[in-house]
């Protein structure tokens, strides 16, 4: 059938015949499965160059498969090599700027403890010197409060003296 595959369709269509008596010709003249065993006294002669020659070249292109599957191995294997070399500095670089970061955090917190021991202390200070302030006001107080009395009381003894001096002077004048 001119190089085409025998099917039940190609012979029907060929033979003008129904599908079922193709199928029945095609099992009836089927080829049989019996093959004979190659005859290798007479065409091991001629059979082997021909093998030898097409084992030689299965070899040689499955070493050169084998070569070049090594040689994409090998080559993902220094990619993967220098990406990791790379991964690995990058990690060195993020731990020593991490490193860094620590310290300065540590130094910012130092600040930040002494900063706040310095405000409580000026806070104590002002505390401190808010309630001396505050006793002082009341002394003066007490003080203007003593200093208005004794002036007060001054007074009442200048008069007192005055009225008494003044009685006396008459009483010691001769009259």
């Amino acid at each position: 059938m001119e190089g085409k595959p025998v099917t039940v369709r190609a012979l029907r269509e060929r033979a003008k015949v129904s599908t079922d008596a193709a199928s029945a010709w095609l099992r009836d003249h089927r080829p049989s499965r019996d093959v004979p065993p190659v005859p290798s006294e007479t065409l091991g002669r001629v059979l082997e160059p021909l093998w030898s020659a097409a084992v030689a070249a299965a070899r040689d292109e499955q070493a050169e498969a084998d070569a070049t599957e090594r040689a994409a191995l090998v080559a993902a294997e220094a990619d993967a090599l220098t990406d990791l070399e790379a991964m690995t500095v990058r990690a060195e670089t993020a731990e020593a700027e991490l490193k860094g970061i620590r310290r300065e955090l540590d130094d910012l917190s130092a600040r930040l403890a002494d900063a706040e021991a310095a405000r409580d202390e000026q806070a104590a200070l002002v505390a401190n010197a808010t309630q001396e302030a505050a006793a002082a006001r009341v002394s003066a107080h007490a003080a203007a409060l003593a200093a208005a009395e004794a002036q007060a009381t001054a007074r009442t003894l200048r008069e007192i003296l005055d009225t008494v001096t003044a009685k006396g002077t008459r009483g010691l004048t001769p009259e």
